[in-house]
């Protein structure tokens, strides 16, 4: 059996999982976004990936001050965001910000917050959808 081998992406996000989602925590099943984690292929993998709050092209640096742990999903309609509604992504990356200043994993309001964005955020790419 051959190694596996992980980018530096992969790696600082095995980082961040025991930092902000350590098992016996009570969100541990959404990201930062409130958009479900998921592993199996019946439900459809969505699994954990590294968003770079402020973007390696803007000076942004991989660390864990500058990474927030959203899903596949949730990384894809942040980026559609981007493209559709700037302020409501600097706002959203504002908040990814405040979560990782208190270095744990979030706190009950500001996953309220979290489930918050993520409505805004749908009703921003998928205006017919979410009114």
């Amino acid at each position: 059996m051959g190694n596996i081998y992980k980018n530096k992406n992969q790696i600082l996000l095995l980082e961040l999982i025991p930092i902000y989602m350590p098992p016996d925590y009570h969100y541990s099943n959404v990201d930062w976004l409130f958009y479900p984690i998921s592993h199996s292929k019946k439900s459809g993998i969505n699994s954990l990936t590294l968003h770079h709050v402020t973007k390696v092209a803007n000076g942004g640096t991989l660390c864990i001050e500058n990474a927030a742990l959203l899903t596949k999903r949730a990384h894809q309609d942040l980026n559609t965001c981007e493209a559709r509604d700037h302020i409501l992504y600097e706002e959203i990356n504002d908040f990814f910000r405040e979560i990782i200043l208190y270095r744990k994993p979030p706190e009950d309001y500001l996953m309220r917050e979290a489930k918050e964005y993520n409505y805004a955020l749908k009703r921003a790419i998928y205006p017919n959808r979410y009114k």
